[in-house]
């Protein structure tokens, strides 16, 4: 059996662990081309479309209006027609599941309740002979949810948020104000509200701020910048990148009563140009210059703006930067994506004061204030250091463990500001600093 192409759901979005197949292009076992649309999922923020790799016969195992986990495998495309089968069997952590059946239909199934169930649910409750009712006051149904039941911890080992049946909402009164008008939440959006309430509320986050002087900055800045002139965001992606190696606390997330921190230094930057919210990940942003990370933020940008940004780059994010400076907006409380431990928000820059507010919301039951704090005072010390990056304070300011100059420092990135332990305030090269 010539398998061309297993068709799996992507994580597209931090805290979309669901999507919903909104739109199926072609029928089981009928041909595809190279290059067609198969399928188009939709999440929290936008939809997916799901290219064909290979030409050969699809074989479908989902259904337009169901949700399925991330990793599910929802299509194949095999070589030719006659290794299509009617029933596909798909091994799962819990079950032997049987998502397609098209002999089975809604008469088949006796129930007489208000839920409904996909397809691929009623399979599954007359094999495993579950009583539908236990699922009263369920909205839909689908295959997760039954897992779920069987296996209440089925998904702990992978650490997948398996939410599927709503919280009950708080009662509100029936009687509206008058002139609104009201519009549903898809299925997708009222996980992601989920998501976010539950890591807020469970969290015990808090929000740390600081100001950090653009006095003389954005004329330094500018020599490093080819693209992005004027723009915080390069600079602040890597000297937070460098910062986090000293600070893996604030790369890492609270999971099942254990702390976990990530391997890599993946920063992620947020990116909203009409197309949906997305959070863009620099892989390895640690390791990389500022000329380099201006050319991945570019490229990243532009592969978004063309809909044909990789999953790799939505995955594996430790760290997510919120950048809303050139909205006018002067203090925001960014909130704390899944499986991360905190969020640094950036805001525009106050002409008149001359300087910004970056903000951090983390998670208590990774961290504490005076950590973060510390992050944030050495990171303000970083950027404000830029701002001496001129030819004449090139030839005074120096390290003062290495008496390099500022020029002479390695990648030419600045000098911190700091304070010896005699009291002495001085200033010491990258080099040295990440020496100490």
């Amino acid at each position: 059996m010539a398998v061309l192409q297993q068709i799996a759901v992507p994580l597209l979005a931090v805290n979309d662990t669901f999507l919903t197949v909104v739109e199926i292009n072609f029928s089981n076992k009928s041909a595809v081309q190279k290059g067609d649309v198969v399928m188009v999922f939709e999440t929290s923020k936008t939809t997916y479309e799901v290219i064909a790799d290979a030409e050969g016969y699809i074989q479908l195992m989902c259904e337009v209006g169901n949700d399925y986990a991330v990793n599910d495998i929802v299509a194949m495309i095999y070589s030719s027609e006659a290794e299509i089968v009617d029933e596909v069997t798909i091994k799962t952590d819990t079950v032997e599941v049987k998502p397609v059946a098209s002999n089975i239909s809604k008469a088949a199934f006796n129930y007489t309740g208000t839920t409904l169930f996909s397809y691929a649910a009623q399979s599954l409750l007359q094999e495993q002979k579950i009583n539908p009712d236990v699922f009263a006051g369920y909205e839909m149904v689908t295959v997760k949810d039954i897992q779920l039941y069987i296996n209440p911890n089925a998904f702990d080992k992978k650490m997948d948020v398996a939410v599927s049946k709503v919280a009950e909402p708080k009662k509100q009164n029936s009687v509206l104000p008058v002139g609104t008008s009201t519009s549903k939440l898809n299925n997708n959006k009222k996980r992601e509200i989920e998501y976010l309430s539950a890591v807020q509320e469970t969290g015990l986050t808090s929000t740390i701020a600081i100001n950090i002087s653009t006095n003389g900055l954005f004329g330094s800045i500018n020599k490093h910048l080819r693209y992005f002139k004027n723009s915080l965001l390069p600079v602040i992606v890597y000297e937070t990148s460098r910062l986090l190696v000293k600070y893996p606390l604030l790369n890492g997330f609270f999971n099942d009563n254990l702390i976990h921190t990530y391997d890599e230094v993946n920063v992620g930057f947020a990116i909203d140009i009409d197309k949906g919210l997305k959070v863009v990940k620099v892989g390895r942003a640690n390791e990389l210059s500022v000329a380099e990370l201006e050319e991945q933020i570019l490229e990243l940008s532009n592969l978004y703006l063309e809909d044909k940004l990789p999953v790799e780059s939505l995955i594996g994010i430790g760290f997510t930067i919120t950048d809303l400076s050139g909205e006018g907006i002067s203090y925001f409380r960014p909130l704390v994506n899944m499986f991360n431990s905190s969020i640094m928000g950036i805001s525009a820059v106050d002409e008149e004061l001359q300087r910004f507010n970056t903000s951090i919301t983390f998670d208590h039951r990774v961290t504490e204030g005076k950590y973060v704090s510390q992050f944030l005072n050495e990171l303000k010390g970083r950027i404000e250091s830029y701002a001496f990056d001129d030819a004449e304070a090139n030839n005074h300011i120096q390290c003062y463990k290495c008496f390099k100059t500022l020029n002479e420092d390695l990648g030419n990135v600045g000098l911190l500001p700091v304070i010896t332990p005699k009291g002495k305030r001085t200033y010491i090269c990258q080099t040295c600093w990440n020496g100490l």
